[in-house]
């Protein structure tokens, strides 16, 4: 099976990758899956982890907001979602997502998270690649562009990027851009979408929504 893609379905030469790590701010220690190692440029177990190796990999530009981003986390303990870039060990730059939440229920906190490669995605978006996502985006375009405006307004990305994060929820949960979409505007005209100044991670964010989704179908049904 493949990690990020539920049921082992296909990955698409294009699709996001997503990683999953843990960090301990108590011991400073972390744990990667085998996708964090690969967004990095390793072999799954060629390095350790550190916060040193995950300082050192992202882009300079973007090293005070990262640290910045891992401080409120830790202090505020409240779900967090950055985009930023990193050099993989091959030199190569990748733009990515890293979002979490700080998990209190064990022995110690411990801030619980994804990594996602969305460097391909974006790329796929700028230029309009006609793959069978595509397809779906043009045959479902009004919906999209909404769920778009949805994330551009809460996380304040671009448009492309707003559609590299469905893309990513997507190919991560194994759903249909145009469906994740539809629940993103309902909750929307709903106002059940998070603070633009406090909200969940995308991802979060749409898990949570899908869940409550499928609560009304039952409740309904």
């Amino acid at each position: 099976m493949r990690e990020g893609v539920p049921g082992g379905a296909f990955r698409s030469p294009h699709a996001a990758l997503v990683g999953r790590y843990t960090y301990c701010p108590a011991t400073d220690a972390w744990w990667w899956s085998d996708t964090m190692f690969r967004i990095h440029g390793f072999e799954p177990g060629e390095v350790v982890p550190t916060t040193e190796l995950v300082m050192r990999h992202i882009h300079p530009d973007d090293i005070a907001a990262a640290w910045e981003s891992r401080e409120q986390a830790v202090e505020t303990q409240g779900p967090f979602s950055f985009l930023h870039r990193i050099v993989a060990a091959d030199g190569g730059p990748r733009v990515v997502i890293a979002a979490g939440h700080l998990d209190t229920a064990g022995e110690g906190p411990v801030i619980v998270g994804h990594l996602i490669d969305i460097t391909d995605v974006r790329r796929e978006a700028v230029d309009t690649e006609l793959d069978q996502v595509v397809e779906d985006f043009l045959g479902h375009r009004a919906v999209i562009e909404q769920a778009k405006g949805v994330l551009v307004q809460l996380y304040s990305v671009d448009a492309d990027t707003a559609w590299a994060l469905l893309r990513a929820f997507s190919t991560d949960t194994n759903r249909k851009v145009r469906d994740i979409a539809g629940v993103l505007v309902e909750a929307a005209s709903c106002n059940r979408t998070p603070s633009k100044h406090a909200p969940l991670s995308a991802h979060r964010m749409l898990d949570l929504l899908y869940a409550d989704s499928q609560e009304s179908e039952l409740s309904t049904g």
